[in-house]
């Protein structure tokens, strides 16, 4: 692994101070316009301070039941994880959960609607909605791992999902913020462009 851990507890003041003037996982849906809930207009915005990202219900939901949800995970498939920072460059993934080995990143989703969200039953029937996919290849570019894992957890049960390694997806993601650096460096907002809003979270 070329990422470097930095010792910060997600969610805090510093962490997301780290965040500000870096390229993160889970910008990379809208900066790719794949993002449900946010343009490259309005990243543009919260990047440059203009604005601050909403927390809203689902992602406070997210955010308290990720604990139980990692726990659920490791008594379903006896590993480890150990959530991390990593940077590499420019780039930065703050991870769900790691193998000890780095072999292996975990991303954590609670949908706010459980099994009857749009998220649980895509993934029940198999496929991974492409602004997730987008997330996870990021995280699987920065750590170097050779698996990812999706679980979504309803607060009792989960679903794995398993996603490899996309080398022509790590390509386009970093060409798709070389290009979006570009707006952030010359304080030039990108065009704006509506979003479709969806219950998937």
């Amino acid at each position: 692994m070329s990422a470097t851990i930095v010792q910060l507890v997600q969610g805090s003041d510093a962490w997301l101070a780290h965040r500000r003037n870096l390229f993160n996982a889970s910008e990379t849906p809208a900066v790719l316009g794949l993002s449900p809930w946010q343009t490259p207009y309005q990243l543009w915005l919260v990047k440059t301070g203009r604005t601050e990202t909403e927390v809203t219900a689902p992602m406070r939901r997210g955010t308290a039941l990720e604990p139980q949800a990692r726990l659920a995970y490791e008594e379903r498939t006896g590993l480890i994880m150990q959530p991390l920072v990593l940077q590499d460059g420019r780039f930065s993934a703050s991870l769900d959960g790691m193998t000890l080995a780095g072999d292996l990143v975990l991303e954590v989703k609670c949908p706010y609607r459980g099994q009857g969200s749009e998220l649980w039953q895509t993934v029940e029937g198999g496929e991974v909605p492409a602004h997730y996919v987008a997330q996870v290849q990021h995280q699987l570019m920065v750590s170097g791992a050779s698996i990812a894992h999706l679980w979504v957890f309803d607060g009792t049960q989960g679903l794995l999902k398993e996603i490899k390694p996309d080398p022509a997806m790590h390509d386009r993601i970093r060409a798709a913020w070389d290009a979006f650096a570009e707006f952030l460096d010359s304080d030039t907002p990108p065009a704006a462009r509506r979003c479709r809003l969806s219950a998937a979270r």
